[in-house]
């Protein structure tokens, strides 16, 4: 496997404990900080791997003349689906990964008690408790994972799994239905599709394993403002709590998650 070209959005959400992990497998690395003019590579020849990170945006913004950066990465993440190229979508980036495949991403919303009263907005923020539905970790991604590990979410909306096309001509009943292409990798009291492979090689999760202690300090500081409208004037302290509390076995974990990724692209 030669270079994994990392698209980053924000200086708050940096690549944090992914480096070490790919600098410890020897693959080379490079970082494009799109909100800093970086631009986003036509060229895809060199790159294995592919990492598109966290955002202060809605889908909406691929459409916003603002940040023409997004629309060229959708047409990078398409190219890399059509070839079943490694891809490793974080927050906003498995959102972008999941709306490129041709999935929906939407508010994340709970329905109304009624059919007739409105939905509302279930954004996830802060941590919370992720589960995995195959036994043991049977997907290599997440093998060896446990069900109630803490991980840290930052997200009003969702998506749902990307499917492959339909057949042109399926064939009719009792038939089994076509293949989706997708399996769901974990999910959360919160979210239901929380992490999904699609095809071979590409993987989404909106919640954050990730994280350095320094890039926590860095949120907290520079996201006050989406941390009090949300989740109230006291949370920020809670948040620190928390992440002082779980840190340790969220590394292990996340250091768990991203050494199966490179461990899995090198055997397929």
């Amino acid at each position: 496997m030669s270079n994994a070209l990392v698209l980053q959005h924000s200086p708050d959400f940096g690549p944090g404990r992914i480096i070490p992990v790919l600098r410890d497998f020897g693959v080379p690395i490079e970082i494009r900080q799109l909100w800093q003019g970086d631009e986003v590579p036509g060229d895809l020849d060199e790159v294995r791997v592919l990492i598109a990170l966290e955002a202060n945006h809605a889908i909406a913004d691929v459409n916003d003349s603002r940040f023409p950066y997004l629309a060229k990465e959708v047409s990078i993440l398409q190219r890399m689906i059509a070839a079943d190229r490694a891809v490793l979508g974080i927050g906003f980036g498995a959102r972008l990964l999941a709306h490129s495949a041709g999935a929906k991403v939407y508010a994340n919303v709970k329905p109304g008690a009624k059919p007739e009263d409105p939905p509302t907005p279930m954004p996830e923020y802060g941590w919370a408790p992720v589960t995995f539905p195959f036994p043991g970790g049977t997907e290599p991604i997440v093998f060896g994972m446990i069900d109630g590990t803490p991980m840290f979410h930052w997200h009003s909306e969702t998506l749902d799994l990307p499917k492959l096309p339909a057949p042109a001509n399926p064939p009719p009943p009792p038939a089994p239905p076509p293949p989706t292409g997708n399996a769901l990798l974990s999910a959360s009291r919160g979210t239901k599709n929380q992490a999904f492979r699609y095809k071979t090689r590409l993987f989404g999760f909106q919640y954050h394993f990730e994280l350095t202690q320094e890039e926590f300090e860095k949120i907290y500081a520079n996201q006050s403002e989406t941390i009090g409208r949300v989740l109230g004037p006291d949370a920020e302290k809670k948040l620190r709590d928390e992440t002082t509390r779980n840190y340790t076995r969220y590394a292990r974990a996340g250091d768990r998650i991203m050494n199966n990724f490179v461990q899995y692209l090198h055997a397929y």
